[in-house]
């Protein structure tokens, strides 16, 4: 009996322990990120049969610098995230575990993301490397700031389109900066919908991520920009037609997502609330990984 009960508890402090490090990495986060910068690989690697062996790589390498950088910020902000309801939970807020031993997973974590994107060529392990500096010491500082944390904050957001396509080609081409671009200006209503559902729990920690008017979320210009983002996402999403990388059937389908995306903004603007910032936010989910995934499936069709 004692020994069931010393297995069990084992198990359960294994369970704990393996829930704690995905929380410490933003697991979920982390995947989301590197899955675009394997799409964008796909979508910029030449006519040809996928080396898998590539893409594996490619994705421990981003998901370790991608870990890196979420530790490094939950280390910075651990005392912030004791004060907000979404994050208090945290390994790091509650004292589970210690920021000397996060930051030695984040060391060792960084040291084999960079080492593993460098296989492929400078470009990628460079631009890994900046990834994560900027947010972990450029963003995550600017959110007490004000709400131009968002903005600076869509740029390591938006590097792992462009460390893909670097990957797949060796170099920074007019394709990786349009994948980049794109990338960016869709973090921007992404997270205006998750900066006005949280807004009072980000007020709490004192982060300063949406614009706000006598003490009240300005609406009006969150509404407004997410707007503006989608309206340019339309046109930019038409690029890799216009440089021959996708079919016309492709441009069909990702102006579609982009009229759709443009919607949700546009009634999210109309009504500032809940239901329609939800809608907003989980749209963008889709919207990344559907309009690399058409350019990835365009480009087969062409070849």
């Amino acid at each position: 009996m004692k020994a069931s009960t010393t297995s069990r508890t084992h198990a359960s402090e294994f369970a704990r322990r393996v829930s704690d490090l995905a929380a410490l990495v933003k697991f979920r986060l982390s995947a989301t990120v590197v899955l675009s910068s394997v799409l964008a690989y796909l979508v910029a690697l030449e006519s040809g049969g996928v080396s898998w062996w590539a893409v594996s790589v490619l994705t421990a390498g981003g998901f370790l610098t991608t870990a890196a950088a979420n530790i490094l910020n939950e280390v910075l902000e651990k005392d912030y995230d004791r004060q907000m309801e979404r994050t208090r939970r945290r390994p790091l807020a509650e004292g589970r575990m210690g920021s000397s031993e996060a930051l030695l997973l984040a060391g060792f974590a960084s040291l084999g993301g960079i080492s593993l994107l460098a296989l492929f060529n400078p470009w990628t392990a460079i631009l890994g490397m900046l990834s994560l500096v900027s947010y972990a010491f450029v963003y995550t500082p600017l959110k007490r700031v004000g709400p131009v944390a968002v903005v600076v904050g869509a740029v390591p957001g938006a590097l792992p389109a462009l460390i893909g396509c670097a990957a797949a080609e060796g170099a920074i081409t007019g394709l990786g900066v349009t994948l980049f671009t794109i990338q960016f200006f869709w973090q921007l209503p992404h997270f205006y919908a998750i900066g006005y559902l949280g807004s009072a729990d980000y007020r709490k920690a004192g982060f300063r991520l949406v614009p706000e008017v006598n003490g009240e979320v300005d609406v009006r210009t969150l509404g407004r920009d997410s707007i503006l983002a989608t309206a340019v996402l339309i046109p930019l999403s038409l690029l890799p037609y216009a440089l021959g990388i996708t079919g016309g059937w492709t441009a069909v389908v990702v102006v579609g997502l982009g009229l759709a995306f443009f919607y949700y903004a546009l009634m999210f603007y109309r009504r500032p609330e809940r239901s329609t910032a939800l809608r907003m936010m989980f749209f963008s989910f889709a919207y990344l990984p559907l309009v690399f995934t058409a350019y990835w499936a365009g480009k087969l069709f062409l070849s």
